[in-house]
C-alpha cells in the first residue's frame, strides 16, 4: 500500500511531532509519497515564513526522499466527477483539497491527513489519520 501525505502531515513531521515521525520511520520510503499540490503549499508556507531559508531546506531535504505525484489527466477527470457529485450534494470541498484527493483516488493510495472532515465526504477515498495527540 502506498501512502500520500497531505500537507498537514508533512508539516507535523517537519515539526518533529512524535506520532507522525515514528509512523513514517516505520514505513518503507518507497511507500511514502505526496502530491505536487502539497509540494506547492509547503513551498508557499516556507516563502511566507520568517525562517524562509531554514524552512525551505527542511522541506527540500524531506521531499528529496519521496516521490511527488503530479496532477495528470486521469486525476483531472476524477476531480471533475467528484466536484460535480459534491456540488449536487451541497458539500463543496476546497479545490486544492479535492485535487489532492483526486490524485490519491487515481493512484489507489491512502491519503494520510489530520483534516479528515475535509475528505470524509469522498466515498472512493481511503483516509488515515496518523495524528494521535493534540498539537
Amino acid at each position: 500500500m502506498k501512502y500520500i501525505l497531505d500537507t498537514d502531515t508533512i508539516i507535523y513531521f517537519l515539526k518533529g511531532e512524535e506520532d507522525i515521525v515514528d509512523r513514517i520511520a516505520n514505513i518503507s520510503p518507497d511507500k511514502i509519497t505526496t502530491t505536487i499540490i502539497s509540494h506547492t503549499e509547503l513551498l508557499f508556507g516556507a516563502f511566507n515564513s520568517a525562517k524562509k531559508k531554514q524552512n525551505l531546506e527542511k522541506i527540500q531535504a524531506f521531499l528529496d526522499k519521496i516521490q511527488i505525484i503530479p496532477f495528470c489527466k486521469e486525476s483531472s477527470t476524477i476531480f471533475a466527477e467528484q466536484k460535480t457529485l459534491l456540488k449536487k450534494q451541497g458539500n463543496i470541498i476546497a479545490d486544492l483539497d479535492l485535487i489532492i484527493a483526486s490524485i490519491s483516488i487515481r493512484h489507489h493510495s491512502t491519503l494520510v491527513t489530520n483534516n479528515v472532515k475535509h475528505f470524509i465526504r469522498l466515498k472512493k477515498l481511503k483516509i488515515e489519520n496518523w495524528k494521535t495527540t493534540c498539537s
